[in-house]
């Protein structure tokens, strides 16, 4: 069973996401904000990261900069966001996530992105 961790801090989109990644089979681990994400992937050593762009704390921007130069870079990060600018998608494609999902989006959108990257 492949661990996704889940950064983001709306509660219940990250809730939301984590039901509905365990009907399909992952096991989840959750993270309020960036710092804590880095926490749980040191602690948890997930398959997969889906992270929240705009969070208090650390945001998903800074949690990729720290991420890419840990030990841990090789784990793919799916970015989520509402910010819609192309500019603020190619800078997160540049600091190496895998893909940057726009909200709102399908959980099907989402899970074709984890599958295609995981």
């Amino acid at each position: 069973m492949k661990k996704i961790l889940i950064i983001d801090d709306e509660v219940n989109l990250r809730e939301t996401i984590a039901e509905m990644l365990v009907y399909v089979g992952f096991e989840v681990v959750l993270a309020q904000d960036g710092e804590e994400g880095i926490k749980k992937v040191e602690e948890s050593n997930p398959d997969f990261i889906i992270c929240d762009v705009m969070m208090p704390k650390l945001d998903g921007y800074g949690f990729m900069e720290y991420h890419v130069k840990s030990k841990y870079a090789a784990i793919p990060v799916i970015l989520l966001s509402a910010k819609v600018e192309q500019k603020d998608e190619e800078y997160g494609l540049n600091l190496g996530v895998k893909a940057y999902v726009r909200k709102p989006f399908t959980f099907k959108d989402l899970i074709e992105k984890i599958n295609l990257y995981s």
